[in-house]
């Protein structure tokens, strides 16, 4: 299982459509940083545009993102990352030096997250000796399985940048914190506590409110033994000084990460935790439900996120909840008739409720987020079910049906990703993948199909046609009010407008998709009257529909 994982995980990087290229100094955020450590400095090699520094205030929202590096700091005209440095300090910077040119950073995040994976894995084995849980081995492979691909870890692989590399380097050093805990009690040994102690202050070095993991572990730890919670928490005050180190020789405040700084979008350069946030960001990181289709990959992220009442300042992407990637997770509360490790079962346990509950108070909901706290809570759980009903058949099967589930999930949901890049990159292999798993026609996409039809249209605005899903669905219409009205083509981001005869009604339409040319040509009384150039068309005969309703 742990092979097929790291295949998935290799795969998932490149699926897209950005293959891993080596030999290359390359443009990715965490590519500079690690040129910044290698050449001895902390900032950017990269100068701010005199443009941008000219401007009265350049932290502007409102300021053309032309002039600036989006998403970085800037502070005494330099440009400094905010995303934790611990990605740079693992990888990006030793292998600059090693090899004189930059790491990929999708080749950075498969080490990151089949790294982490692996230490899951080894941190459910050993929990599993140390509960002397009996556990069928198809459940065991399950239970990897559950590990691998359910914790919202294909969704992140799909779309690489500076957000997902951090969030892979802080789930990496998360699990590999928890395998070492987990061995620190079968051992008298405090090198598997010291170690512990390193990766979860390493983990706040990627994502700073992962502190929350390490604080609940030291708390648990130390209220047992001081002699122990001195190992565990020495080396993680240590990695924490660094780290105030770091931020102080950057911004003159060790508690200062950037984001006062930060050349972004309005509601990202603050922190603002509210209590008002908590419900609708424990809605969209819990259970705000996908797309169903019957149309490969059959689960979708919401073309848009669910409306539900939220602060004016709450920012929201489209999302899944955790529950519908991880529907074993009610078996959390089995935690509760555990007899024996309730302490290693509370650790994960309660940092995933910590660490879920300070993302919803923030304001900010986003699917890769659930990687936070989702490989936290599905270890936990796993650990909860082999303790109390792990022998059991009928619940072993009732778990692997819902392991399953989650996993056909996240794996729809992470062919199309966060902007369906492997659709409009990788046509072929999308459709190529599609046919693998749709038996019936009706519901199996094909690439550039052949579409023609005629069309009566009179009075108002009218839907003439669609084709494909969105964002990549095309759709040809007629709008605006009597007397103005224009025959309007819509592919993703791209709209062309053609003004039609005041006098003409009723109005009849040919068109047609020429694959040749990736063109849909619109013609009326014999002549073409638009052509909108759209590539690549990608439609099952399902999502095809003249004048729906």
């Amino acid at each position: 299982m742990a092979v097929a994982v790291g295949i998935y995980y290799h795969w998932g990087v490149r699926a897209a459509g950005y293959d891993i290229v080596w030999g290359r100094d390359a443009g990715g955020y965490y590519d500079y940083l690690g040129r910044a450590f290698a050449g001895g400095h902390l900032y950017l090699p990269l100068e701010p545009s005199p443009q941008l520094l000219a401007q009265p205030d350049p932290w502007d929202p409102r300021v053309d993102d032309s002039l600036k590096l989006f998403d970085a700091a800037l502070f005494n005209r330099r440009y400094y990352l905010y995303h934790g440095a611990g990605p740079a300090v693992m990888l990006f910077a030793p292998y600059r030096l090693l090899a004189r040119h930059d790491l990929p950073e999708n080749f950075a995040l498969f080490l990151f997250c089949f790294g982490g994976f692996l230490f899951s894995a080894g941190a459910l084995s050993a929990l599993l000796r140390l509960l002397r849980a009996e556990v069928r081995p198809i459940t065991q492979a399950l239970m990897l399985l559950a590990l691998g691909v359910c914790q919202a870890v294909p969704f992140l692989l799909n779309r690489v940048w500076v957000y997902e590399v951090a969030i892979g380097g802080g789930y990496f050093c998360v699990a590999a914190a928890l395998f070492f805990l987990v061995r620190s009690f079968a051992s008298a040994k405090l090198g598997w506590l010291v170690a512990a102690g390193l990766m979860f202050g390493m983990a706040v070095s990627c994502r700073p409110h992962l502190a929350i993991v390490g604080a609940v572990a030291l708390a648990a730890v130390g209220f047992g033994s001081r002699r122990r919670g001195l190992a565990l928490g020495l080396p993680l005050l240590l990695v924490g000084m660094g780290i105030g180190a770091y931020n102080y020789a950057r911004f003159g405040n060790p508690l200062e990460f950037g984001n006062r700084y930060l050349l972004g979008s309005a509601n990202q350069t603050e922190l603002r935790l509210s209590r008002a946030n908590v419900a609708p960001g424990l809605y969209y990181m819990l259970l705000s439900p996908p797309e169903f289709s019957p149309v490969f990959p059959w689960v979708r992220l919401p073309a848009q996120a669910r409306d539900i009442p939220r602060p004016a300042s709450y920012t929201v992407e489209p999302t899944v909840g955790a529950l519908w990637l991880a529907p074993f997770l009610p078996g959390i509360v089995l935690v509760f008739l555990a007899r024996r490790g309730r302490v290693l079962l509370w650790i994960p346990i309660a940092s995933a409720a910590l660490v879920l509950l300070f993302i919803a108070g923030t304001g900010w909901s986003t699917e890769r987020y659930e990687v936070d706290f989702l490989g936290l809570a599905i270890l936990g759980t796993l650990g909860a079910f082999a303790a109390v009903a792990g022998r059991g058949r009928g619940q072993s099967v009732l778990l692997g049906v819902l392991i399953v589930a989650g996993a056909v999930a996240n794996l729809s949901i992470a062919i199309s990703g966060p902007y369906d890049e492997m659709l409009q990159n990788r046509p072929a292999r999308y459709v190529s993948i599609a046919r693998w798993f749709s038996p019936i026609a009706k519901y199996r996409p094909a690439l550039n199909p052949p579409v023609a039809a005629h069309v009566t249209a009179a009075g108002g605005t009218q839907l003439l046609f669609r084709a494909g899903r969105k964002p990549f669905r095309y759709e040809l219409s007629i709008e605006g009010p009597a007397g103005k009205r224009s025959l309007v083509s819509r592919y993703h981001e791209a709209t062309v407008t053609q003004p039609l005869d005041a006098a003409a009604d009723p109005l009849e339409f040919d068109f047609r998709y020429v694959p040749d040319t990736g063109e849909m040509r619109v013609a009326s009384a014999g002549r073409v009257v638009l052509v909108h150039r759209i590539g690549a068309l990608v439609t099952a005969p399902a999502d095809i529909a003249v004048n729906p309703r």
